[in-house]
């Protein structure tokens, strides 16, 4: 039976957005490959709420936004201040890992001084600015590591043109919120979530609609499908 005993821990990340010729940026950062959590992977800037945050804030939702902006500092180099921040989703990590998180997901176009990105090369190795369907591409080609929550922002974010149309058109969109349940079928690991017709069960083979990632040999693979999951698809807009 899975471990339902690791305390979850608050948290924010923003996905920094930038126009550029040939079309909308995002900003990925490629975490130490040593990290106990989430080692190697591609990810959006972000961090723990920390309890003077908390104590500070009015809401949650208030300090994960100061959480954030402090991250994007801290792991960049950027200024992003607070009101840019554009609240579009929230994930949990799944029972059963060692380490878990209620994470405010947001998005903030960024202008001039995109390019000063600083990273500390202890935590954070890498960054670039990429296209999300350029990343996405990368992903599935075995180059760049991505879980389900980067993966699926960025398959979100390819459908606008620009920095701006992407935030205005989330700024009205009701925020989703995502408690993925972990399971396996024929030896690939799925993430089943809110209406697939395996979420309760926690069974994957059930029949029914889908609603999941699967880790394939190529990448993550969503199933969005069947008449009656009942969400909005998280890749479209």
């Amino acid at each position: 039976m899975a471990d339902q005993s690791v305390s979850i821990r608050l948290a924010g990340t923003a996905v920094l957005l930038r126009n550029s010729d040939n079309g909308i940026e995002a900003l990925l950062l490629r975490r130490n490959a040593k990290l106990a959590f989430a080692g190697g992977a591609w990810v959006f800037p972000g961090g723990a709420i920390d309890s003077h945050e908390l104590e500070a804030a009015a809401s949650k939702h208030e300090a994960a936004m100061a959480a954030t902006a402090r991250e994007i500092k801290e792991e960049c180099g950027l200024n992003v201040p607070t009101q840019d921040l554009v609240h579009f989703c929230n994930w949990t990590t799944p029972v059963g890992e060692k380490r878990r998180f209620a994470t405010w997901f947001f998005v903030a176009k960024v202008g001039e001084g995109s390019g000063n990105v600083v990273i500390d090369k202890g935590e954070i190795h890498e960054s670039q600015w990429i296209k999300p369907q350029q990343a996405i591409n990368l992903h599935h080609s075995g180059e760049l590591t991505m879980m389900p929550p980067t993966y699926l922002s960025l398959s979100l974010l390819r459908h606008y043109e620009t920095a701006e149309l992407a935030c205005s058109a989330l700024a009205v969109r009701k925020p989703y919120d995502v408690a993925p349940r972990l399971c396996r079928l024929q030896n690939k690991i799925v993430c089943l979530y809110p209406g697939d017709a395996g979420y309760s069960a926690i069974n994957s083979a059930l029949p029914g609609p889908r609603h999941r990632a699967v880790f394939t040999s190529r990448g993550l693979v969503y199933d969005h499908s069947g008449d009656d999951v009942g969400l909005m698809p998280m890749d479209q807009p």
